[in-house]
């Protein structure tokens, strides 16, 4: 899920614009060309082709000779090394969240909170005749995604403090006043779930919980995605039952 450039007045737009092609080519089930990451960063051929050139600098990208298309570098594979954490969250939670989606047929999303949204870390498709999914490394825009507004609810007071404002209206069912999101967001931590119908796509929605670190922080969440025929407003005891079961033997298994 593409985001668009930062709107927060720190950002340096060289280096934003860098990380976004980065981002293109790392999440791309193919290399690409030049000519399709310029149309999905929306920025000139030419200059895509100045950043394409730092980054292979930099060993981060490398370029096909044949095809003269991009992908990743050796350089980023070593710094992945670097991150277990996000690792180990993914490798312990795949195996339960395939059982999950396999009891409920619905598609089961892992992410952690970044500054500006929830970020994809593994995610596995429903089972529905119609596939419903996100793709890991995708950004569910944290005010009108469950698993944006767990992070909101739960995490650090600076992280919804620090969105842009005004908040943006995705669909016409996006919550974009302040006021009504911290009730919502009271309610989250009374119930210990989020939900988010029809909030960041018509005809689908969202329940997510937390995950917890042994120190009690939330260091992740897990979202259950459905249609609005499978997955209510409001969901059934079953669904809710099967997504704390997860979300709590994740976070057991993590401490």
């Amino acid at each position: 899920m593409a985001h668009e450039p930062s709107e927060r007045p720190d950002t340096v737009r060289a280096a934003d614009t860098c990380l976004r092609i980065l981002e293109r080519v790392a999440f791309a089930d193919r290399s690409l060309g030049v000519t399709e990451i310029a149309a999905e960063v929306s920025i000139a051929k030419g200059a895509v082709h100045k950043h394409l050139r730092t980054l292979i600098d930099h060993g981060l990208v490398v370029q096909d000779p044949v095809t003269t298309h991009y992908s990743l570098g050796p350089k980023m594979w070593l710094m992945g090394q670097k991150a277990p954490a996000s690792q180990q969250l993914a490798e312990t939670a795949l195996p339960l969240m395939r059982a999950t989606r396999d009891d409920l047929g619905l598609a089961v999303v892992l992410s952690v909170a970044t500054p500006r949204a929830a970020f994809v870390v593994a995610t596995l498709s429903s089972n529905q005749p119609i596939e419903i999914g996100v793709r890991p490394g995708g950004e569910l825009s944290l005010h009108s995604s469950a698993q944006g507004k767990v992070f909101l609810a739960l995490g650090p007071p600076d992280l919804f403090r620090s969105l842009p404002k005004p908040l943006m209206q995705i669909t016409p069912k996006t919550v974009v006043d302040v006021d009504k999101l911290a009730e919502e967001f009271t309610l989250i931590r009374q119930r210990g779930y989020a939900t988010a119908p029809e909030q960041s796509l018509l005809g689908i929605n969202a329940v997510a919980a937390p995950i917890f670190n042994p120190e009690g922080k939330v260091v992740a969440s897990i979202g259950l995605i459905g249609s609005i025929q499978n997955l209510d407003a409001e969901p059934s005891e079953t669904q809710l039952a099967a997504l704390f079961a997860l979300t709590r033997e994740i976070s057991r298994r993590l401490g």
